[in-house]
């Protein structure tokens, strides 16, 4: 008796007894002091008023319903965590741990059940704190991922009214956030921009920095059409201050609709498939240069491929090759590489589809270890018919732009166009070249200027191309038509003209070259 009473008051647990077949309960000392209470107050109480006393009324159910699976012999022992009202009418979160003892007494026999109470009031609260945190967490996290989500193209068809093309990507997180991206989009009329990406690590620095490096790359692009100058400027931009030393791998490629011309860098990414309309699968595995975000200084490279009608393009992070099953099997990029030859697609849609559904087979139920994305184009192309174009080159003199005139009105007239749309061609042949020609270049050495104008899906597309001084024509505020001659300020009267002419205008800075777009649709 002294040694259990040493070990349950060095314990600091209260003590109960409770006698089924009196209804009496005793309770220690201990347990008395725990819930504010003198050392006897408590004493000679019944069991059933205590409980309906001191037990919190959203507790009841639950310890009704572990005393009786005890008392019916489901359970070995009684445990329970509940609410006890203290003598100053708070709540006190305790755990009771107890087990029934028959005993005989004065020859009848007795069901009593003995254990002890602990308090556990601020374990709970810790609980209910890391509780709250969590839910608070989880919501915020899940916002994030709305917000990581709606940074990728999600509505497909993506671009419905074009025949050339069709894509698909689809992305499957491992985690609410993470660090795979993809993206596409048209820099101009007939170049498609297609990108996909994996950050190292996961959560919300993965987050963070992939959509730090997808606006970038976006950016980017959008004036220029090297895949390795833009890889290598975006290099230079997320490594300036990479303190956390993170790093991106990319596979980035622009594929011209009209031509099927293909460039692409591959940075520290998985090898891209293409897959021929024969059903021949090539693999790129060239390596354009190290991970994005790794080093400053490094210069890219870029491939060059030709894409045909009916030939499509897949790419993929290194959550399909690397998915587990149970067995810690790798999915593996041969079988991967075994699937898309031997399987027959209909569509990109179906393509990226298939292939997901064929790594959540393969995974048999084994959790998902890393984001998967998959990205897959098809190249339709046009008919010959349909693409008509020539490629004019001139010195940067005014007296050539006569020629460019001149020769566009024979393709013009080998091409069937109106002769009004000549003439405005013509206006702004004129107006156009003869600007870059007198403002692009500040030196006195010859030059040349590349131009090119084609017919394709009934459209009329227009490229200048020159290596002079950065110089966008369409940059200045146009005039104010309805003021005066003698009140309207000297110039922009010829490209406000040029603008009102054309469909659409457009200028990008590549690397070192101004490139002009002008477009005239419904021929």
């Amino acid at each position: 008796e002294q040694r259990l009473k040493a070990a349950i008051e060095g314990s600091s647990d209260g003590m109960f007894d409770i006698n089924f077949s009196t209804g009496k309960m005793y309770v220690s000392p201990l347990f008395e002091t725990m819930l504010g209470y003198e050392i006897g107050e408590l004493l000679n109480e019944s069991h059933s008023q205590m409980l309906f006393d001191l037990v919190h009324e959203d507790d009841y159910d639950l310890l009704e319903e572990a005393l009786g699976n005890h008392l019916g012999g489901e359970t070995d022992n009684f445990n329970c965590e509940y609410r006890l009202k203290t003598k100053k009418g708070e709540f006190k979160w305790i755990a009771a741990r107890a087990k029934v003892v028959e005993a005989e007494n004065s020859g009848a026999p007795q069901v009593r059940l003995v254990g002890t109470h602990s308090d556990i009031q601020r374990r709970k609260e810790l609980e209910i704190a890391l509780e709250h945190a969590n839910e608070r967490m989880s919501g915020e996290l899940n916002v994030a991922k709305d917000i990581q989500m709606s940074m990728l193209p999600l509505i497909f068809p993506a671009f419905p009214k074009r025949k050339d093309i069709d894509i698909y990507a689809n992305l499957i997180p491992a985690r609410e956030v993470g660090g795979d991206f993809y993206d596409f989009f048209f820099i101009d009329e007939e170049h498609l921009c297609f990108v996909v990406g994996d950050v190292s690590g996961k959560g919300v620095p993965a987050a963070l920095m992939m959509a730090v490096c997808k606006t970038l790359l976006k950016s980017r692009a959008s004036s220029d059409r090297s895949t390795a100058s833009v890889m290598t400027q975006v290099n230079n931009e997320m490594a300036l201050e990479n303190n956390n030393y993170m790093f991106v791998t990319v596979f980035m490629a622009i594929l011209n609709t009209s031509t099927g011309d293909l460039t692409y860098t591959n940075a520290g990414h998985n090898p891209t498939y293409i897959k021929r309309e024969k059903g021949d699968i090539e693999k790129l595995t060239t390596l354009h240069g190290p991970v994005v975000a790794a080093m400053e200084g490094l210069a890219y490279k870029e491939s060059h491929d030709t894409l045909k009608p009916g030939d499509s393009i897949f790419l993929y992070t290194d959550g399909i090759p690397e998915s587990h099953n149970i067995e810690g099997e790798m999915y593996s990029d041969q079988k991967l590489a075994k699937f898309l030859k031997e399987e027959t697609f209909i569509s990109p849609k179906k393509t990226v589809n298939t292939i997901i559904e064929s790594v959540a087979q393969f995974e048999k139920g084994a959790e998902q270890f890393d984001d998967i994305t998959a990205l897959c184009v098809e190249f339709y192309g046009v008919k010959n018919s349909e693409i008509n174009y020539e490629i004019v080159e001139i010195k940067n003199t005014l007296d050539e732009v006569h020629r460019v005139a001149e020769l566009f009105e024979v393709f013009a007239e080998k091409n069937e166009l109106p002769m009004a749309i000549t003439m405005k061609i013509n206006i702004v042949f004129d107006e156009l070249l003869a600007n870059i020609i007198n403002y692009a270049f500040e030196d006195e050495d010859d030059h040349l200027v590349d131009v090119e104008f084609k017919i394709a899906n009934n459209k009329l597309i227009i490229n200048i191309e020159d290596d002079g001084v950065p110089f966008n024509p369409f940059q200045n505020t146009p005039p104010d038509t309805s003021l005066s001659i003698e009140e309207r300020e000297i110039g922009g009267l010829g490209i406000h003209i040029v603008k009102s002419l054309m469909d659409e205008y457009h200028y990008e800075r590549k690397v070192d070259k101004n490139m002009v777009t002008l477009i005239k649709y419904n021929l």
